[in-house]
């Protein structure tokens, strides 16, 4: 695991290494009357819930001030970088996590397997910025399913159960979700103009078997450098049995979300902001208005946050049973809870090893 000082774009892009559609929709700080946008949605559906004059009266005041604020906190960060912000997370602890998932569905009648699932935990206590990546091979017994590796939670009955499985099974609280899948995913990155990927020639190989036989014109020759469309780029992302497995396929992973936020960065505020608009469009996610407003408003606040990887399991704390990661669900979830929540541990790299 690495940990370092990070500055607010930094923090998206470590959002993007799991889903960049979410870290897009938090890349943009959205000027004053897109924030207001925001608002008069929550004013809506606190009205729609309760039906009540009084209730609807006092949506309409925290929509104002909730907007007023993050226009506020919004203007002051356009104007300069180096100033501070009090972080305010939904929730009273101080602690606030969301599941990002990437799914491999290919048909709208079923989720898919999550093969990206990580947890990002902001925690104003100890003002750090954990992202804990949970394998797809993982052992993980399902409320009402049984055993079964991790991302089949997902498959079997979408976000919720994956968030109840990691729940029950880490000792943990996770109060939202984002998710994309392999179409959604290609979109994003044909928005934001393609990628720039070097490949071997067994990385092409596999590339090409994954592309549809509608999209087999896109095949590439041979290894070398290339820019990528989406659908290229998800291909090569997919790649799992060129080098280090899993280990190394979350690695390319990591490389196509870097270029595009490379792109991002040269971007304005204006088309920034278009961008989120557009990407907002193919993102699942159960984050209620008003939160969407408070964690905008807190992203100036965020600069100074230290930025942890993680990744469940930790080497020597679990067993490789049946093509299942079986941990030590003790020993794990006591250092999962010091990494999250403020006990000292010895960050150290794991994430180019394997057992």
């Amino acid at each position: 695991m690495k940990n370092n000082r990070i500055s607010v774009v930094e923090f998206c892009k470590a959002i993007g290494a799991a889903l960049c559609v979410f870290a897009l929709m938090f890349c943009c700080r959205l000027p004053g009357n897109e924030i207001l946008s925001y608002a008069q949605e929550a004013e809506s559906e606190a009205a729609d819930e309760t039906g009540a004059a009084a209730v609807s009266e006092a949506a309409d005041e925290t929509a104002d001030a909730a907007a007023s604020e993050a226009a506020d906190e919004t203007e002051e960060a356009a104007e300069s970088d180096t100033g501070t912000s009090v972080v305010s997370l939904p929730g009273d602890d101080g602690i606030y996590s969301i599941l990002l998932i990437g799914s491999d569905r290919r048909e709208d009648n079923w989720n898919g397997n999550s093969d990206v699932m990580i947890v990002l935990t902001v925690n104003s206590n100890t003002q750090r910025i954990i992202m804990t990546s949970y394998m797809r091979d993982l052992y993980a017994e399902i409320p009402g399913y049984g055993v079964h590796k991790l991302n089949y939670a997902y498959a079997a009955s979408g976000a919720d159960k994956l968030i109840e499985t990691l729940e029950t099974s880490y000792d943990i609280e996770i109060d939202n979700y984002a998710a994309v899948d392999f179409d959604s995913m290609a979109e994003i990155i044909d928005l934001i103009g393609g990628v720039d990927i070097e490949l071997s020639d067994a990385e092409v190989e596999v590339l090409n078997n994954y592309l549809s036989e509608d999209d087999k014109d896109q095949a590439l020759a041979s290894g070398g450098e290339y820019h990528l469309n989406g659908v290229q780029a998800v291909a090569y992302m997919r790649i799992r049995y060129v080098g280090n497995a899993d280990y190394q396929r979350t690695q390319r992973q990591r490389s196509v979300l870097s270029d595009i936020f490379e792109t991002a960065q040269d971007m304005t505020a204006a088309e920034l902001t278009e961008l989120a608009q557009e990407v907002l469009e193919l993102t699942d996610h159960d984050i209620s208005a008003l939160d969407m407003i408070q964690l905008l408003s807190s992203l100036s606040g965020l600069t100074e946050y230290e930025l942890v990887e993680n990744r469940v399991p930790y080497d020597g704390m679990f067993t490789s049973q049946n093509e299942m990661l079986v941990p030590d669900f003790d020993a794990t979830i006591e250092k999962l809870h010091g990494i999250l929540y403020g006990y000292d541990y010895c960050f150290e790299d794991e994430d180019e090893e394997e057992e």
